[in-house]
């Protein structure tokens, strides 16, 4: 006999599929409770409603800590591992505030009370006793001394007449000196010469009536300004309204531009020198 072992030829058994029966039966199940609960929740959103109420949070906006002061960091009163000087500062500033906390000073109520009241009045003193003076000793008068006798006449002849006092001659009244006026200073007025180039600019106004009539009242209160002529040019302003400036000039040099703005500024009035 040999021993090979010979394969066997018979079928194997097939493996059976997936219930397809049984699963469509629980799909189509399924499907139905679908499709059930969605039409009974369209249904139940369809009827009428009431409004919800919206309530406030019932928990409380802000909450009180602990620790209102802060954080509190243990072990602040340990020095052990300072240095001195600041052991030092940190007792000074300890002492500091046990000062500091000892709270509101009390009012003294009784002193306040007496300094608020009124004051007692005063007695007057009682008036002293008049003191009585002893009045002096009458004093024993000396008798009068008789005149001697006048002694006679050396000669008839008659006694000189007593010559009358000289009259004592009164001094005159002095005459009322009239003071001398003094003569005001003598303003001289600036002549312009022909070839001058130095000016003076006085004022610089909005329009040229305006600085006409300027001129004039500037010639009034300074005699200086009498001989020279006004010279009055309009100045164009970027943005602005135009100016018109109020000069004098046909100076014979800067030095006389400066000497007559001196006059001018004297008696409370602008000047500028310019040129020369």
């Amino acid at each position: 006999m040999s021993d090979i072992t010979v394969p066997s030829w018979r079928a194997r058994p097939v493996q059976p599929g997936p219930n397809w029966r049984m699963l469509a039966v629980a799909g189509g199940l399924l499907g139905t409770v679908a499709i059930g609960g969605a039409i009974t929740w369209g249904v139940s959103r369809m009827g009428p409603r009431a409004v919800p109420t919206i309530e406030p949070d019932a928990r409380p906006v802000k909450i009180r800590p602990e620790a209102p002061g802060g954080l509190v960091v243990p072990n602040q009163d340990q020095l052990v591992l300072e240095p001195p000087s600041v052991r030092r500062a940190a007792e000074r500033s300890s002492t500091a505030m046990a000062r500091l906390d000892r709270g509101p000073e009390s009012p003294a109520l009784d002193l306040l009370r007496q300094q608020a009241a009124p004051p007692a009045p005063v007695a007057p003193e009682p008036a002293p006793p008049p003191v009585a003076v002893p009045s002096p000793a009458p004093v024993a008068l000396a008798p009068p001394v008789a005149a001697p006798p006048a002694a006679p006449p050396r000669s008839a002849a008659p006694a000189p007449a007593v010559q009358a006092a000289a009259p004592v001659p009164v001094p005159a009244a002095p005459r009322p000196v009239t003071p001398t006026p003094v003569a005001a200073p003598a303003h001289n007025a600036v002549s312009p010469v022909a070839n001058g180039r130095a000016m003076v600019q006085l004022a610089a106004l909005s329009s040229e009536e305006s600085a006409r009539g300027e001129w004039e009242r500037l010639q009034q209160r300074i005699p200086e300004l009498a001989a020279l002529q006004p010279v009055i040019t309009r100045f164009e302003r970027e943005g602005k309204p135009p100016l018109y400036r109020l000069r004098a000039g046909g100076l014979s040099s800067a030095a006389a531009a400066r000497t007559l703005c001196a006059a001018v500024q004297a008696k409370a009035a602008p000047c500028t020198p310019i040129g020369g």
